[in-house]
């Protein structure tokens, strides 16, 4: 007999509901900008984003731009509510445009991270316009579609997980430095409060909540305010919704808005820049140009296009590179000296990955000229500098091993580099096992050579015109023949 069990009463799907969104928090990450021996570190405001949303200089007019996946497009009314809430605390003289752009396809949003589905549709402002405009975005995405990516349902980004994969969670969230983004779920929790989450996370971008009173973790402490920590549904029942900003956000927004405007830092199309002596930093979501010399506008666009032609890979992996001219490269002395300012940039990103891009622009360099001991000595730097920087013991690995130069080669030493490049990636990486193949054949050990080729080919996913190759790097080891070639490893 089937048994047709009592439905739930609608007290109690009412309270199931308001009990689960009492546990409803922002889960916008404290920026991660901290040194050794401090918590956070003091970012000048000259080099906050939030200046450029909030004063009329250097960019007196405003661009939003909204994307959505497919199902998770924004009401009119909300994006209505977003441009009321930036009219009343942005200086903008020459007009707020908030404006739709792509609808995301489904099915190209399956298994993609929201990052990199910003990359990939991100398009900016208007081409052509009087006053160049400051540019926010915005991602409405479909959490439950992330599903293949590096998305954990605990935790939010780049609290306690390595500096290279971040998790996403399910939490709509902002994410303030390096490149101001609002990423949206509107799933969350049944998708109630969406309007006042959206005002939320846009007064993250507008810098709030950072001054050091009645605040904690970038957040109100007033129960009342839009930027508390936990908006509270069941406050509607009581006629005492968290739509405004109590007194000391008003205070702190007035504040701000009283400061100069930044000399170092603008928008050039979606590309956020900030100029510092010797180099500018070029940004975009978890992509980072850093340019050594002369900037122009030209070079943002070049980059955009380049992040925007991306595949869009499944993992929150971010990348910095670094572009240099060739007199510069060739100077070492000049190379210590950029490295060191890196060291002490403002940011977490560019002091760690940024003297490792700048030692992988002067390995394109010597490569480029065939000064193949400079490429040795290079990585040499490079891994001392990082001894976790798996890339640069395969470059030095495959170089050492396979270079066409026989002052280069060193099959012992090039044995090692690559076997630590495989244990820091727990042997998942079918290049660096490809490379200590071809170290095993300059060292003479064609049987380990043979062994690691044939689960290179088993490990990964490479393309069939990578699987050639390496099949040709196999029929070689077998006739115990070592592999030749110019250049390094992609």
């Amino acid at each position: 007999m089937r048994v047709v069990e009592p439905s739930p009463s609608p007290f109690f799907a009412t309270a199931l509901i308001v009990s689960c969104l009492l546990l409803a928090s922002c889960s916008t990450p404290n920026p991660r900008l901290s040194r050794e021996g401090s918590d956070v570190l003091e970012i000048p405001e000259s080099r906050k984003p939030s200046l450029l949303y909030l004063l009329a200089s250097p960019h007196p007019r405003l661009y939003v731009e909204v994307d959505a996946v497919a199902g998770c497009e924004p009401k009119d009314i909300a994006l209505q509510k977003l441009k009321e809430f930036l009219s009343a605390h942005c200086d903008k003289p020459d007009g707020i445009e908030v404006v739709r752009s792509d609808v995301i396809p489904k099915e190209a949003a399956r298994g993609i991270s929201p990052r990199a589905l910003a990359r990939k549709y991100i398009n900016g402002p208007d081409k052509i316009t009087a006053s160049p405009p400051a540019f926010m975005y915005v991602l409405f995405y479909n959490y439950s579609l992330c599903g293949d990516s590096a998305v954990a349902k605990a935790g939010h980004p780049g609290a306690s997980t390595p500096p290279a994969r971040r998790p996403e969670v399910a939490n709509p969230y902002a994410e303030v430095l390096p490149y101001p983004t609002i990423y949206f779920n509107p799933r969350y929790f049944l998708g109630m409060a969406k309007n006042q989450t959206l005002l939320h996370e846009t007064g993250h971008l507008l810098g709030m909540v950072s001054r050091p009173t009645h605040a904690r973790a970038l957040h109100c402490l007033d129960p009342a305010c839009l930027m508390n920590a936990r908006l509270r549904p069941y406050r509607w029942l009581l006629g005492k919704s968290q739509k405004q900003l109590c007194r000391q956000c008003v205070a702190e927004l007035a504040q701000s808005s009283m400061q100069p405007s930044p000399s170092n830092l603008r928008f050039v199309g979606s590309v956020l820049v900030r100029s510092e002596v010797d180099y500018h930093v070029l940004s975009l979501p978890d992509r980072l140009l850093l340019l050594v010399g002369d900037f122009s506008d030209e070079r943002c666009a070049n980059f955009a296009d380049r992040v925007h032609a991306e595949a869009p890979g499944a993992d929150g992996r971010s990348r910095v590179i670094c572009l240099a001219r060739s007199e510069v490269l060739d100077d070492r002395a000049r190379v210590d000296e950029i490295i060191d300012r890196f060291k002490n940039d403002a940011f977490e990103v560019v002091r760690r990955d940024g003297p490792k891009a700048l030692l992988r622009a002067c390995v394109g360099r010597y490569e480029s000229i065939g000064q193949y001991s400079n490429v040795v000595d290079v990585l040499h730097r490079a891994v001392l500098l990082d001894s976790s920087d798996d890339s640069s013991y395969n470059q030095l690995a495959w170089i050492k091993a396979t270079c066409s130069d026989a002052s280069v080669r060193n099959g012992k030493e090039a044995v090692s580099a690559p076997s630590k490049a495989c244990e820091l990636t727990e042997w998942k990486d079918w290049e660096y096992i490809d490379t200590l193949a071809a170290a095993c054949a300059e060292a003479g050990d064609f049987k380990c050579a043979i062994e690691f080729q044939e689960q290179a080919l088993r490990t990964g996913n490479p393309t069939e015109s990578e699987q050639k190759g390496m099949r040709e790097q196999l029929s070689l080891y077998k006739r115990s023949q070592p592999f030749r070639e110019n250049s390094d490893k992609p």
